[in-house]
């Protein structure tokens, strides 16, 4: 929220929403994203998080579908998270690189 830039992702897991959250909150935020690993090292984030805990205060979570995955639909779900991205302009103006 601080810089107004966005991050498009998408869960077609067992354990859906609950399991990619978990991969955010177990790696300090980043979730393995590449242009968020580095916003966290460029702005000294890992020092913050210990200090202040004010880092997860600039992010804002939202659920933009939800799909039930069954049978194998990954492929719809990861169509639909390449349509988020595009309406959002989140490669160009975002953490999404792809």
């Amino acid at each position: 929220m601080s810089n107004g830039k966005l991050y498009i992702g998408s869960t077609y897991g067992f354990n859906g929403v609950w399991q990619r959250w978990s991969c955010y909150v177990n790696t300090n935020g980043h979730g393995g994203n590449v242009e968020l690993k580095k916003l966290l090292l460029d702005d000294n984030i890992y020092k913050k998080i210990s200090d202040d805990k004010n880092y997860a205060k600039n992010f804002k979570f939202s659920l933009l579908e939800v799909f039930y995955n069954k049978n194998g639909n990954a492929n719809y779900i990861l169509e639909r998270e390449s349509y988020w991205k595009k309406v959002f302009e989140s490669k160009k103006f975002g953490y999404n690189l792809n």
